[in-house]
Order: structure tokens, then C-alpha cells, then sequence
């Protein structure tokens, strides 16, 4: 049986980073957001779990806030 999904769909963007590259060592240039993230390089625009992942020097996995909540979040309770 098919069951529909209730929860909303999530639109994703991916900002690719070219500046810094050593191509002599593994790195992480590419980092998801919601697009709906009004500016994804402000700490600001995301959630606790996004802004300690991105002091971390890491990918904010999408933890960006939409109206003061995280969809992201929200959707993993």
C-alpha cells in the first residue's frame, strides 16, 4: 500500500567552495542548505545544530531556520 508522505518537502542548495583548495588533501567543498536560507553564511540563519557545525569548519547539513524553526530539525522529532 502507498502512503503519502504528510511531512513538507525540503528544497535543497548546495554552495560550492573553490577558494582554499589544497588538492593535496581531502577536503569538504561543498556545503547544503535549505533554499529557502536567507543568507547561508550567516551563523544567524541556522539553527544551534547548523552554527556548531559550521564553527566546527563542517557542512551545516541544511540546519537552516525558516520563521524562527528548523525543518530540519522538526522533522527528525
Amino acid at each position: 500500500m502507498f502512503r503519502s508522505s504528510t511531512a513538507p518537502r525540503l528544497r535543497w542548495r548546495v554552495l560550492v567552495r573553490t577558494d582554499g583548495l589544497d588538492p593535496s588533501r581531502p577536503s569538504r567543498p561543498l556545503a547544503w542548505h535549505l533554499a529557502t536560507c536567507l543568507d547561508p553564511e550567516r551563523p544567524a540563519c541556522h539553527c544551534a545544530l547548523g552554527r556548531k557545525l559550521m564553527v566546527d569548519n563542517l557542512d551545516p547539513d541544511g540546519h537552516c531556520l525558516l520563521d524562527t524553526a528548523c525543518p530540519r530539525c522538526d522533522l527528525a522529532q
